[in-house]
């Protein structure tokens, strides 16, 4: 909180400098009659300053906060779990069969699957919405987004089809935004060759 104080006062001065710069030449003509149209645009030139620094200030550490919560939301066990169950679709022998037929999951298979559509549907609203930016995902969670995404796809047509056409829109958006920034790609037939070639 002192931090903060420390840093309003510093702006607000930096702004009054800005102000006093602007209206120099009035300044030095002062005969000692201070007009009051002059204070009052010092004033407003100050607090308008001010005004956008904090709010530029303000909106940084809006965006690491977002960061931060997204990294530690990731990591809960409950995150973890869900994650590590649609994964395990991906290892059967009959996935591409399965994973077509949503219908066919076990509850907790489609729990799963709503937890994340949820997840990444939230934190993609706020990519799209410019909250939290792209970048995060140029590490591990990005090719990680775009695999989740590519096993769960029917399951998301399906609740498109029967309940919401809007459904995981924006997990679709956050997919498709890392796959064309940093090139990430997904398919369960280029996922079996790596495997195979791991085997050898």
């Amino acid at each position: 909180m002192q931090n903060k104080k420390i840093i309003s006062y510093m702006l607000v001065s930096f702004s009054v400098l800005l102000s006093l710069i602007f209206f120099n030449e009035p300044i030095l003509s002062f005969t000692g009659n201070i007009e009051l149209s002059l204070l009052v645009g010092i004033a407003a030139i100050a607090s308008g300053v001010s005004g956008i620094l904090m709010s530029m200030a303000s909106r940084r550490g809006a965006v690491f906060e977002a960061i931060r919560e997204y990294y530690q939301q990731g990591d809960t066990s409950q995150m973890i779990a869900a994650r590590q169950m649609i994964y395990e679709m991906e290892d059967r022998a009959d996935k591409l069969a399965y994973l077509s037929h949503p219908a066919e999951w076990s509850k907790d298979q489609v729990k799963a699957a709503s937890e994340l559509c949820s997840f990444f549907h939230f934190w993609g609203m706020m990519v799209r919405k410019g909250y939290l930016p792209l970048w995060i995902f140029k590490s591990a969670s990005g090719p990680s987004i775009v695999r989740l995404f590519h096993l769960l796809q029917h399951y998301i047509e399906e609740r498109r089809r029967k309940n919401n056409q809007y459904y995981a829109v924006d997990f679709e958006f956050l997919t498709k935004q890392i796959e064309k920034k940093y090139r990430f790609s997904y398919t369960l037939e280029k996922r079996r060759k790596s495997r195979r070639k791991k085997k050898f």
